[in-house]
């Protein structure tokens, strides 16, 4: 078999760190003042400085387990379900933090319902707001979205998650990006310790490095300074592994990668990243951990099954990098990915018998089917596309004195060839 150079090009998108996806949901993160009471006997300080405190340490604690089970959900909800202000009155805030357990529980409707009655209660407050806007955002509505986070703004002008999210919305347009940092820039001034911004903005300088390479430091200096914050914070070195990338230290990222994955093992884009990264590097057993542990938190994640059968592929597993493609195609038939992979398994990883380079040939064939049909294709699967139909001319007998190398169409033609399946003049029409 020759060697299998589809590894690193195999693991298709580019993974999104977490500030880009997952501000959004670090946005409304509550910071509250307790209030608590009964109706009818309004309650003193203390109570209601101890019960916000009990209730805050209840959500606290099972959200860093990360185990939102019924159990933790019924004595969260009963926890701010019984604040009350100081005059008896359901309290804004309580009902808005009774709105996030809702959604951790994944009771999406009941948290937006808890969150539109606290904007009921106090139009002012900025949390529920900005929930409500991030639910629009993770549903692509993106103007919507846009307009109810400049409302936000506009009620309270040092709504910190407002300006953040709003970042996320402008960091998508290029031309759009100086305006993400003014608005990182009013959130920090707001609270100069707000992580998840300080993490856009990073990615924000990251992204506009591309054009301006001069801003990878700057981006880096941002890292830095939300290490000084809070040197335990996991999304940042996420950020920081992708500047490092860009400057091209593979062993700092990973290093960072590492130290992302152990402060928070359900950080999928760092499983994700770190799983790329040890691919380049042929460190397949590392890589198929990283990806196996994305799979366990996503399931639904196309790439992450994609990038674990190339793992396993390497560690020449075959059966069990088959299955994981065939997840893949369970997750999304369309895209054209899983359908490469398969054809590489099936031409270099198998016995090589003419049914098998059938077989190869026919997902090569699925696989440039489905890349001539997206309509903008990424760079890496228009790159694969090109290659994957790469055409030498020259006689055999001259291959090896010319620099065209055949691509995967054409070695699989010519294997078929060689087992006399096939004539060498009969090239195979997708390749045209």
């Amino acid at each position: 078999m020759g060697e299998d150079r589809s590894a690193l090009a195999s693991v298709w998108a580019v993974v999104l760190p977490l500030g880009w996806a997952a501000a959004v949901g670090c946005a409304h993160t509550p910071t509250v003042t307790p209030l608590v009471g009964d109706p009818a006997r309004p309650p003193s300080e203390a109570q209601v400085t101890r019960a916000w405190e009990d209730a805050s340490e209840v959500f606290a604690r099972h959200d860093a387990a990360g185990a939102w089970d019924g159990e933790a959900c019924r004595e969260s909800l009963a926890a701010f379900e019984a604040i009350r202000t100081g005059d008896g009155a359901q309290d804004a805030r309580a009902v808005y933090m009774s709105g996030l357990v809702a959604e951790r529980c994944g009771n999406e409707d009941g948290a937006r319902r808890l969150y539109e009655r606290s904007v009921e209660l106090d139009p002012e407050l900025c949390e529920p707001r900005t929930a409500l806007a991030a639910r629009l955002m993770e549903r692509g509505r993106s103007v919507e979205a846009r307009a109810a986070l400049e409302a936000a703004i506009a009620r309270n002008a040092r709504c910190a998650p407002a300006y953040l999210n709003l970042a996320v919305l402008q960091s998508e347009d290029p031309d759009q990006r100086e305006a993400a940092i003014d608005s990182l820039r009013r959130a920090l001034a707001s609270r100069s310790d707000y992580l998840p911004a300080l993490n856009q903005m990073a990615l924000v300088y990251l992204a506009m490095s591309e054009a301006r390479p001069e801003l990878l430091d700057l981006a880096a200096v941002v890292c830095r300074q939300a290490q000084l914050v809070d040197d335990a914070y996991a999304p940042i070195y996420n950020t920081w592994a992708l500047i490092d990338v860009a400057r091209g230290d593979v062993t700092a990222a990973v290093a960072k990668l590492a130290r992302a994955r152990a402060l928070d093992p359900s950080l999928f884009e760092a499983h994700m990243n770190f799983g790329q990264l040890t691919l380049s590097q042929r460190a397949y057993e590392d890589a198929a951990r990283a990806f196996g542990e994305a799979r366990a938190l996503r399931p639904e994640s196309y790439d992450a099954a994609v990038g674990l059968g190339v793992a396993l592929r390497g560690l020449r597993r075959p059966d069990e990098a088959e299955a994981s493609y065939r997840a893949a195609l369970e997750i999304d038939a369309a895209r054209a990915e899983a359908w490469f992979d398969l054809a590489v398994l099936y031409h270099e990883h198998r016995d090589g018998t003419v049914e098998q380079l059938r077989q190869a040939e026919a997902y090569l064939e699925e696989f440039v089917r489905r890349a001539r049909g997206v309509g903008r294709p990424s760079q890496t699967l228009e790159r694969t596309l090109e290659e994957t139909l790469r055409w030498c001319h020259d006689p055999p007998a001259r291959r090896r004195r010319v620099t065209c190398h055949r691509g995967r169409a054409q070695s699989l033609h010519d294997a078929l060839v060689l087992h006399g399946a096939r004539e060498d003049a009969e090239r195979p029409a997708y390749t045209r």
